[in-house]
């Protein structure tokens, strides 16, 4: 571990199901700033947290992809 890895977590999977689920959620594929002010920190600092998301969508081996020549 190095220094600040005791808490949290590292990285995580989901797999989500649904029609459109690419469409409504590739908008939120990137870098995310959560800045707070935690209510256990006595002196009222400012906490910032990042994370990055990848939205990949999953294609079944039986979809046919035509690819045109351009």
């Amino acid at each position: 571990y190095l220094d600040g890895d005791e808490a949290g977590l590292k990285s995580a999977s989901i797999e989500i199901v649904g029609m459109n689920a690419y469409g409504y959620l590739k908008g939120e594929a990137g870098v995310h700033r959560l800045v707070r002010i935690s209510p256990f920190d006595a002196s009222g600092r400012r906490h910032t947290s990042f994370s990055a998301l990848e939205v990949i969508p999953e294609i079944d081996e039986d979809t046919e992809v035509d690819i045109r020549p351009e």
